[in-house]
């Protein structure tokens, strides 16, 4: 068998990372576009930061568009390649959460190309355009969570339609990631939690599914280890060093997995739960659906859903997976239901149709190809909490 490993993107890994951004950017040009939140980055001083080490690079001119939102939006992603292409920016940083960096890939496909954001998701059957230049980008993440910083994922909701989906291209990788761990230091327990657990998921689902890489899957089974350890450190000690270190490099490590053997089921049927509900988190939405996904997958893959148990510590047997996932969660307070965020029971079938209609095409690798029955099945184990 002969596998493919492709790694792109140039990382800086470090407490102090950010402060290369002025130096990483002179390649690129004179003039940025700083994409982040409305609130994090500046509270934390991150921005400012950032700005600084800009100007001390010669960069004067920048631009910050800070309209990212959780769950970004297409709306969001083309207002931003529209100030990209009237204010002529060199090259793009996304500064912050999985959002932010997902927004800064897509801007540059979409103010480098025709069309708009949704042009270019990939629905079962392709995506309508398809991008040939793009601008630099320089993603510095803020949480460790989504390892967009090294993947060529970004993952847009459609606020209309209510759909979420990925836009995956290889101009969509960023060219230089400066992970500094300092910088999640500021995230609160929830929201590490939150983040962590997404982490985790991208290494489980990528180190179990139907896909075949050992090269990647190296790179899961590391991360499952780590995160095992170190998240609930990271929840409990905010101002851990060496949990917010690991956590980072675990993030990056499950990103790097995902972007060479996918996700899965958990992710499919999360994605229309965030869509049609965005105040829900996607490592939350994730929590809520990994162990009843786990529990329907597990005869399809018996061998790796027992190698993760032992990588989190627990007796190697595929069933103790499940024990893993429920005790993590319940010690990272992300043990709950989908009626505890505010998920309708009558849009359940909804949410299932949507599972199929848009991420049918991710069926192929779960461990277990799913029937329209089993995941309306597993949406009500979920939202009743029937573990």
């Amino acid at each position: 068998m002969v596998v493919n490993y492709y790694r792109p993107v140039e990382v800086f890994f470090g407490e102090g990372a950010l402060e290369k951004a002025g130096e990483v950017g002179r390649r690129f040009g004179f003039k940025a576009l700083i994409v982040t939140g409305k609130e994090s980055a500046k509270k934390s001083g991150a921005l400012d930061r950032l700005i600084g080490s800009l100007k001390s690079a010669g960069i004067q001119e920048f631009v910050i568009y800070d309209e990212v939102v959780p769950n970004p939006t297409d709306s969001v992603v083309n207002r931003g390649a529209e100030i990209a292409v009237r204010e002529k920016v060199d090259f793009i940083v996304g500064l912050g959460g999985g959002s932010a960096l997902d927004t800064a890939k897509a801007i540059s496909i979409v103010s480098s190309n025709e069309g708009s954001a949704w042009d270019y998701v990939k629905y079962p059957e392709g995506p309508r355009l398809i991008p040939y230049y793009n601008r630099p980008v320089v993603c510095i993440p803020t949480t460790a969570g989504t390892g967009s910083e090294v993947n060529r994922y970004s993952v847009i909701t459609n606020e209309i339609r209510k759909e979420k989906l990925v836009l995956s291209h290889s101009l969509n990788y960023p060219r230089v990631a400066l992970v500094d761990p300092g910088l999640t230091k500021t995230m609160s327990p929830e929201l590490t939690a939150i983040t962590g657990f997404d982490a985790l998921t991208h290494a489980l689902e990528s180190l179990t599914n139907r896909a075949e890489n050992f090269m990647a899957e190296e790179h899961s089974a590391r991360a499952v280890e780590i995160i095992a350890r170190w998240l609930p450190v990271a929840v409990e000690e905010p101002e851990n060093r060496e949990a917010r270190k690991w956590m980072s490099y675990a993030a990056m490590l499950a990103g790097v997995a995902i972007d060479h053997l996918g996700v899965a089921l958990i992710h499919a049927m999360e994605h229309p739960v965030s869509a049609h509900y965005p105040h829900v988190a996607h490592g939350e939405g994730l929590a809520i659906l990994a162990p009843y996904v786990t529990e329907f997958n597990i005869k399809g893959n018996p061998e790796k859903y027992a190698l993760f148990a032992r990588l989190m510590g627990y007796e190697e047997k595929p069933h103790k997976a499940v024990d893993a996932l429920v005790h993590l969660l319940e010690k990272i307070g992300l043990l709950k239901t989908l009626k505890d965020v505010g998920v309708e029971e009558e849009k359940l079938d909804r949410l299932t149709e949507d599972v199929y209609m848009l991420s049918r095409h991710s069926f192929r690798i779960n461990p277990v190809e799913p029937t329209l029955d089993d995941i309306r099945r597993l949406y009500d184990r979920a939202y009743r909490g029937d573990l």
